[in-house]
């Protein structure tokens, strides 16, 4: 279900001792919380708490605290003669201790709880394949991604602006640095069923071009090319497979450690084979990864990293959701048709409004709207960048842009629904219930071992005697039938399938059950 990203934002004496990632305890109310975000320069917190009904009360102390472990865990997992011992916990420690000055709630609950609410604006991000995911802290792809670029076209990021009078796909919706496209999009609502179920959401998109049926049908999104493909920094991080078209190294960018650093230029045209310094920005994007049509223009050899990647199966969804006056910038904008000095005519000035702080697409120089005339004529406080043109879009700046005030879901994607000229149809599942068909199989039962008896995780080496794998016991010299008592001969030796049989056979280390649970098997 949804995750808060903060909750209660706290003024406190001294930030500067507390880390973000790490617990908070109140020393008054017991309340605990997760700590999001610090800011030493405001002394602030932003805090999650673990229990929405619980509160921190203004003046009390807080502490973070960090686990003391002992170190006689040896690591030797499954070895044939030490035991495994694991890390144990030791103590606490404070790392933090100041005093709550004075408390106030994040924005998002606040603009949750108003009476006049903005537009709500769900970010979606798909990431396919989903074994890519998440990104590192440099926005590059993990796990059997780590090292490469993002496959081709991904990760796909558009938006919907719900409960604005006017939309229109020429919204700006940039959260946090990152681009949104505004599509029209669909999704049924999320709910959870009384026994903790989830249900299966349907998300719907606008074919807009048919951007959604090229990449549901490209069954090469994931390869690369294994012939002429380069190393190149993406997001400051080698990576490989990329087309060497789309970088430019000169010597002059070697650093002093001899590091090589790349400028992002463009990939170039299809049948230019070699690189030219003179690549426009209208031929692809930066820092690209070869695609298997590029690779056989270049003639190079195309490996498959997936045998088949369409529908988009196994995609990772993943939903923020937040209020237009936390985005970086107001969605509605306005191109400038003629401008001179501070005085800029735009096609429509409906969505701006006197006091306005203003930026064009060209930089981050401010002006504010000093006044408005004929709904066209800006006039502002100063000129904006020296090289806007006309064309250029005109942003207002949202002066309380709040990049972590959001809620987050999670999904992976089930099956493709609905493949048509107008819409398409995904069929979303939660991310723990796809987590759990990934899962071991094993079930938690209390006095019911679940291994093969002798087998390779029962190593029992008897009857007959036998130092039992990990211990320097001796296993029992009687063959043990089923009922736990001595049989009459090896034939007899059945394990009974419980604590008691692995105990009387010296054997209790390798018990594949789990004593602490309360789950037991109904009798038939």
């Amino acid at each position: 279900m949804s995750a808060r990203n903060y909750d209660v934002i706290l003024t406190v004496a001294d930030a500067g001792p507390f880390v973000p990632g790490n617990s908070i305890v109140g020393s008054a109310s017991g309340t605990v919380g997760f700590i999001a975000n610090v800011n030493v320069t405001t002394d602030q917190l932003k805090i999650k708490l673990n229990n929405v009904l619980q509160e921190f009360h203004t003046n009390e102390t807080i502490q973070s605290k960090s686990a003391v472990i002992s170190k006689n865990a040896n690591g030797a997992l499954n070895t044939l003669s030490v035991p495994f011992q694991s890390n144990v916990w030791s103590s606490e420690q404070i790392t933090g201790s100041t005093t709550i000055s004075s408390q106030a709630p994040s924005p998002f609950i606040a603009a949750k709880n108003a009476f006049t609410q903005n537009p709500i604006v769900r970010l979606y991000e798909i990431y396919y394949p989903g074994e890519w995911f998440p990104t590192t802290p440099e926005g590059n792809p993990t796990n059997d991604g780590e090292g490469r670029a993002w496959p081709t076209n991904f990760p796909i990021k558009f938006a919907d602006v719900a409960g604005d009078l006017v939309s229109d796909l020429q919204y700006n919706v940039t959260y946090d640095g990152d681009s949104y496209i505004p599509f029209p999009v669909d999704i049924s609502s999320i709910s959870q069923a009384t026994d903790g179920q989830i249900n299966e959401l349907t998300l719907t998109v606008f074919n807009v071009d048919n951007i959604i049926s090229a990449i549901v049908e490209d069954p090469y999104i994931v390869g690369n090319n294994i012939s002429n493909s380069c190393v190149a920094n993406v997001n400051g991080i080698p990576c490989h497979g990329i087309d060497p078209r789309t970088i430019n190294f000169t010597p002059a960018q070697v650093g002093n450690a001899g590091e090589i650093a790349f400028d992002t230029l463009t990939r170039a045209r299809a049948n230019n084979l070699l690189y030219s310094a003179t690549i426009e920005g209208t031929y692809g994007q930066s820092n690209a990864s070869y695609t298997k049509d590029q690779t056989e223009l270049t003639n190079g050899t195309w490996q498959d990293l997936k045998t088949d990647s369409r529908d988009l199966s196994g995609a990772v969804v993943n939903i923020k959701t937040t209020f237009a006056n936390f985005l970086d910038v107001w969605p509605e904008h306005s191109s400038i048709k003629y401008l001179t000095g501070n005085v800029i005519e735009v096609y429509n000035a409906m969505p701006y409004r006197v006091g306005d702080s203003v930026k064009s697409i060209k930089g981050s120089t401010n002006a504010s709207v000093v006044s408005i005339e004929e709904n066209r004529f800006l006039f502002l406080s100063n000129p904006l960048e020296s090289n806007t043109a006309v064309g250029d879009e005109v942003y207002i700046i949202n002066d309380d842009v709040d990049t972590e005030s959001y809620i987050e879901d999670r999904f992976k994607i089930d099956q493709l629904e609905e493949l048509g000229p107008q819409v398409a149809s995904f069929n979303l599942v939660t991310w723990l219930q796809y987590f759990k068909q990934v899962t071991p199989r094993r079930k938690y039962y209390k006095n019911t071992c679940q291994w093969q008896y002798k087998g390779e995780e029962c190593q029992y080496p008897g009857p007959a005697g036998g130092t039992i794998p990990g211990t320097t016991l001796t296993a029992n010299n009687n063959p043990i039938g089923v009922d736990n008592t001595t049989a009459s001969g090896p034939e007899g030796d059945i394990c009974g399938k419980n604590i008691l049989a692995c105990t009387i056979r010296n054997n209790s280390i390798h018990f594949g059950g789990f004593p602490a649970t309360g789950r037991t098997i109904p009798k038939q």
